[in-house]
């Protein structure tokens, strides 16, 4: 759907964002690798801190 090079700098920008491909996966992500999406999405989750928990003391 758009340059790597776009999407890196996307990702650049958001908080916690990432950039990362999906195997087999072309512009439907969900239909082309579902479960390539599922494996990404269970590692950013796990990997990345609740909202407001750097708020914490």
């Amino acid at each position: 759907m758009m340059p790597p090079e776009t999407g890196r700098r996307l990702a650049d920008l958001l908080p916690h964002g990432r950039y990362e491909e999906i195997p087999e996966a072309r512009t439907l992500i969900p239909l082309d690798n579902p479960a390539g999406l599922c494996t990404a999405l269970r590692r950013f989750i796990a990997q990345t801190p609740p909202a407001g928990a750097q708020d914490a003391p």
